[in-house]
């Protein structure tokens, strides 16, 4: 893998986000457009942004449905609610992560015009206002009080995250503050460059997933996706023993509360199968990865043709379940590589008209043939 995608994989998992408060992520795939001469970046009313190609002469993905690759900008984080004091603020946490790791953690504040700045969490100020059980999570609407050492420059929407950190990679092995989901916009852009002129070829990033998919639903409500779209929602999803942590990228068929479009599953399934037959090095996984809710669950619940593709991740939404605290993310640098390929391969195969056949005919085919037998 060009060594440009792997700096791109560290500066975007090293970058503060929050739902609603994606703004450093959108500023670094703003500079990313900017630097592209054929690339049109368009927000819709909501902040979600799409990338396309312009001026394409067509080639794969030319004419029929769009193929739209897709993200989430956001991770599980505070946002500053409060000013209390010189030295506390209270902080809305944004996201799924369990009751028990929060008091005595340390996390780092980060204000525009100051350094990272480190506290403690030290108590609940309100008690969890709901659970989010679509999203398989433990509760949600987390408001706590965040000490410092010394005074702090700190105003309402400031970012709070874990303090775990820098992005490194060491051998195979990612750790990052942030790998669910600047993992898959790293590898939207990374497939969406190599991908060239391919005007049917599209990337959507959202904003506000780990609240329940606002970005998302909002895209759905603004008519941000044409109704013929085909869309590969992008995550790093909770490894299990089934789903090891560098398999190879994950086929992923359904998740804690749907399963995915079937034929768009097959085919995909497909291309991976013919990638791993040419190349043995090449691996993949086909998985169900019950342990949270993906994008696709929405789009698909509002009539468009959507599936996943993932990466297994360790220490999912920063929870050492091992060790019960909190710790950095994990993925394996080979099968998000495994990621881009088969985005890249799938960009130039399953756009337009479909190079994967369809299940349906080859069951005709063996019908015709093997009918005798009954």
């Amino acid at each position: 893998m060009n060594g440009k995608y792997h700096d791109w994989l560290l500066q975007l998992t090293n970058l503060p986000t929050a739902a609603g408060r994606e703004d450093r992520v959108i500023a670094w795939v703003d500079s990313f457009a900017a630097r592209r001469r054929n690339v049109q970046l368009s927000r819709d009313r909501f902040g979600n942004i799409t990338l396309k190609r312009t001026g394409g002469t067509g080639g794969p993905g030319g004419r029929g449905k769009p193929l739209y690759i897709t993200a989430h900008m956001d991770h599980p984080a505070f946002v500053v609610h409060e000013i209390v004091g010189p030295r506390t603020i209270h902080a809305e946490f944004r996201g799924g992560v369990g009751r028990d790791y929060f008091v005595g953690t340390p996390v780092r504040l980060f204000h525009r015009t100051a350094r990272p700045q480190r506290g403690v969490i030290r108590a609940f100020v309100r008690p969890t206002q709901g659970a989010s059980h679509l999203l398989g999570t433990d509760d949600s609407d987390k408001l706590l009080r965040i000490e410092f050492p010394r005074d702090v420059k700190a105003q309402t929407g400031d970012i709070v995250t874990w303090d775990v950190g820098q992005s490194r990679i060491r051998g195979d092995r990612l750790r990052a503050p942030a790998c669910d989901d600047l993992v898959g916009v790293a590898a939207a852009l990374a497939a969406f460059d190599q991908l060239g002129r391919s005007p049917n070829v599209r990337v959507l990033l959202t904003r506000a997933e780990e609240i329940g998919f606002i970005g998302a639903i909002a895209a759905c409500k603004a008519k941000t996706i044409p109704a013929t779209a085909r869309l590969i929602c992008l995550e790093a999803s909770k490894s299990f023993a089934e789903s090891p942590i560098g398999g190879g990228p994950i086929v992923r068929i359904g998740d804690f509360a749907s399963t995915f479009d079937p034929r768009l599953t097959y085919e995909i399934a497909h291309v991976a199968k013919q990638l791993a037959t040419k190349d043995p090095s090449f691996r993949w996984q086909r998985k169900l990865m019950p342990g949270g809710t993906c994008e696709a669950s929405a789009f698909m619940s509002y009539g468009y043709t959507a599936t996943c593709l993932c990466v297994p991740l360790g220490n999912y939404h920063n929870m050492n379940e091992a060790k019960k605290k909190i710790d950095a993310e994990t993925i394996s640098i080979a099968d998000w590589d495994g990621l881009v390929r088969l985005l890249v391969e799938l960009g130039k195969s399953i756009t337009g008209q479909a190079s994967a056949p369809a299940l349906k005919p080859r069951l005709d085919a063996l019908f015709a043939s093997r009918r005798h037998v009954l």
